[in-house]
């Protein structure tokens, strides 16, 4: 069974300079972003999304900057 579009899970986009999955961080109680895999100590790029108050949010941020 396929879910409509509003009632998918919202997954973060892969990375836009290198391609590696982009994860969501959390920080706080209520301080979200995603940043690329290999962002910082595991690897070389530096691609991180805007803060955001939800997990949801964060993800938008990052999908939309692609």
């Amino acid at each position: 069974m396929t879910l409509p579009p509003d009632h998918a899970p919202l997954l973060p986009k892969p990375c836009s300079k290198c391609g590696s999955p982009g994860e969501v961080t959390k920080s706080g109680s209520n301080r979200y972003w995603v940043q690329c895999a290999k962002f910082g100590r595991n690897g070389n790029c530096n691609a991180i999304g805007q803060q955001a108050a939800s997990r949801k949010e964060a993800i938008r941020n990052w999908n939309t900057r692609h």
